[in-house]
Parts: C-alpha cells; structure tokens; sequence
C-alpha cells in the first residue's frame, strides 16, 4: 500500500477482495445479524447493505484500548441508538456477553425462523477469526452440539480467512456463525486511517 503525500485517496485494492465484497453483500442478504468489527475499518461499500440489517457493533480488543476512549465511542453509538460492546475476542466471558446480546437481537426471529445466520465483518487482521473460536469453544458447553465443530483459521497475517465459511454453533434453532475473508475499503481516504489500518 502506498502513501498519496497530497493527502488524496489511497487506492488498494486485489480482485479477490472485490470477489468477496461481492460474496459478502449475497450473503448478508440472508443473514439475520451482522457483528461487526468497525471504526477505520469500516468498510463504505457495505454499509448500505449492514444498515438495514440487525447488527451488533463488536470493539474488539479492548484489552488495549485507552478506557476513556472507549468510554467515548461506546456513548457515541449509544446516542445513536446503535448496539455496541467492547470486547476482547481472546476472553471467554467478554465474548459471553456479546453472545447475550445477540440473543437478545435475535429473540423475535427464533420465535419463527428454524435457521439462522450470525456473519461476522471487518478488515483483516482485527479479530474475526479469534471471535469464532471463542464463541465455538462457548457453544460448545452450552448448547447440545451434536456434530463435531470446526474451528476458524487464525493468523498473524491478514486474508488467512480467504473464503466464507458457515460454523455451526446450536440447534433448535440452528444458528450457525459465517466468518468472512477480512476485505479493505476500495480507496483509504486519508493517511491518518491508512496508518491505523497498518497497526489493525
């Protein structure tokens, strides 16, 4: 990725990352809910699309995290009527309550759906993979799995997730979690993101 010095977009952007923005938006349209890993992450092309879904926003890493800033983002999505939790995906009872409120998003549609879809989204590199595995190791002690349940692949370099894939994490109803490939924004608007993008 390179630097435009005159502070224009910074444009990066490798077709199979424009193949899974196109899987992605297909798949969304059947998912029930959207977690979603965000901030300069936030992917443009797929907000349309995210905004009409049920989401919950995911501040993963919160381990790290300065707590004031924290503090300020979380009050920012809740002005906005927005779901929000900060969370450290490595965290067993973190992603416990982040499990608690997706039930909570989802509680009318189990009432009718016999399946459903939880997808989870972000640029590579900022946890995604890391979430599942901990909701896998979750589900199952808390929900009568029958099938052996497979784990997401985790690296320290991004696009390790290169396709998208369904976990299943319950019965009665299904619930199954999709990880998807990390996928940049077509064009990084500034510097300041594109360096916060780099230490993601």
């Amino acid at each position: 990725m390179c630097f435009n010095s005159s502070g224009g977009a910074i444009n990066w952007f490798p077709g199979h990352m424009a193949a899974a923005t196109r899987a992605i938006r297909d798949r969304l349209k059947v998912s029930d809910l959207v977690i979603e890993i965000p901030l300069s992450s936030v992917n443009a092309d797929l907000q349309p699309h995210l905004s009409k879904k049920r989401r919950v926003i995911a501040l993963n890493k919160k381990d790290l995290a300065n707590p004031n800033v924290m503090h300020k983002w979380t009050h920012y999505f809740d002005s906005r009527n927005q779901d929000c939790l900060p969370i450290n995906a490595h965290s067993k009872s973190s992603v416990k309550k982040l499990l608690d409120l997706v039930e909570l998003k989802l509680k009318e549609a189990i009432s009718r759906e016999p399946t459903l879809l939880v997808m989870v989204v972000g640029v590579p590199n900022v946890g995604k993979s890391a979430l599942i595995n901990s909701i896998h190791q979750i589900a199952s002690s808390c929900f009568p799995v029958q099938e052996k349940i497979k784990r997401a692949t985790v690296g320290p370099l991004p696009g390790v997730t290169q396709d998208i894939a369904g976990f299943k994490i319950a019965h009665h109803p299904s619930i199954y979690v999709l990880d998807t490939p990390g996928v940049l924004v077509p064009s990084v608007p500034d510097i300041e993101t594109g360096l916060k993008l780099a230490l993601a």
